[in-house]
């Protein structure tokens, strides 16, 4: 799963053995059918049972889990005022939570760490 509580989740399947000409369906943890491909996709979070039927109407059954990050992807942002007039004496501090570590960080001055200091005064985003 990318992100917390998106539905990216996906599936893939090997079967090997029995007949071929199978069949699957896959159910949820409250048992509710959610897909019948082998290899499901656009899935939530959560405990998947999957019954593999072959052409001679043998069964398997496999589980499978999908997880997702704890928390979502949160940033908070400390900002440092410039000084004086014309100075680069500015700084933002930036603490992350959530999501998925190692986090990557896109500044709209080209800058690719968490933390800036030495800044004019101006508008900065963070991506």
């Amino acid at each position: 799963m990318k992100c917390f509580g998106e539905s990216t989740g996906s599936i893939a399947l090997s079967v090997s053995g029995g007949t071929p000409g199978y069949t699957f369906v896959w159910k949820n943890a409250a048992n509710e059918t959610v897909s019948t491909v082998e290899d499901p996709a656009n899935l939530p979070a959560g405990v998947y049972t999957v019954t593999v039927t072959d052409a001679n109407n043998c069964t398997t059954t496999a589980v499978v889990t999908i997880t997702e990050p704890e928390a979502a992807l949160d940033v908070q942002f400390k900002q440092t005022d410039v000084n004086c007039y014309g100075e680069s004496t500015g700084a933002i501090d930036v603490t992350v939570t959530g999501g998925t570590a190692p986090y990557t960080y896109n500044w709209s001055n080209g800058a690719d760490v968490d933390d800036l200091s030495d800044l004019a005064a101006g508008d900065y985003t963070l991506e």
